[in-house]
Parts: structure tokens; sequence; C-alpha cells
């Protein structure tokens, strides 16, 4: 069984609402997606950027990928909160300095359509 030979911390990469659903439902999802990460014990959460609130969320089972790991979370939020920042929050045993590694999700602008 292969395995690393040490911690690896998760490399994040983020996906934000489409138009068509910030249009057709007034929401927003934001997806971050985490990979290459080891050991697979990994613990996510989400809230507003300056708040101390955890938001509800979704995430995906953890999966194994070769020698590492990786997971996926989602956080849907109405037309009102996307004008806010938010982060992802990521508690893994590789994290430098056993401090969390924070993910920021930029505020998205009502009437602007990427």
């Amino acid at each position: 069984d292969e395995r690393p030979v040490e911690n690896i911390s998760p490399k994040p990469t983020i996906f934000l609402p489409s138009i068509a659903e910030r249009k057709l439902h007034k929401t927003g999802t934001y997806l971050c997606l985490l990979e290459d990460f080891f050991p697979g014990v990994i613990e996510i959460y989400w809230k507003e950027k300056n708040g101390k609130t955890i938001l509800e969320s979704q995430q995906g089972n953890t999966m194994k990928t070769k020698d590492t790991y990786m997971k996926y979370t989602w956080l849907t939020v109405s037309e009102e909160s996307m004008g806010k920042e938010h982060k992802c929050v990521v508690k893994h045993d590789s994290n430098k300095g056993g401090v969390d590694q924070e993910i920021l999700f930029p505020s998205i602008d009502k009437g602007t359509y990427i």
C-alpha cells in the first residue's frame, strides 16, 4: 500500500456561482474542492469572512485517490448574502503551525455577471 512519507496539506480549488443559478434561482453556490491531502481525516466548515457563526453547508465523502485523499464541500447562499465574502475553513493535521487553512471566496455584485 503506497502512502506518502509525510502529511500533506489540502490543495484548494474554488468555484463561484454560475450566472444561470443567480438569475434563475436568486441563490449562489460556492464550491471548494480540496485535493491531494494526507491523512484522510479532515474537518471543513463555512463562515462569513468576519463572522463567528458556522453556516449550514454540504459536503461529499472523503475519497481516496491513489495515495492521497480528496473532498468537496459547497455552500448555497441567498442573493442578499452573495454581497458578502465567505470563507471555507479547513482543519487538517498537516496545516502549518496547527493553524486552520482559510480559503476566501469573493463577494459577488448582483449587477455583475461574469
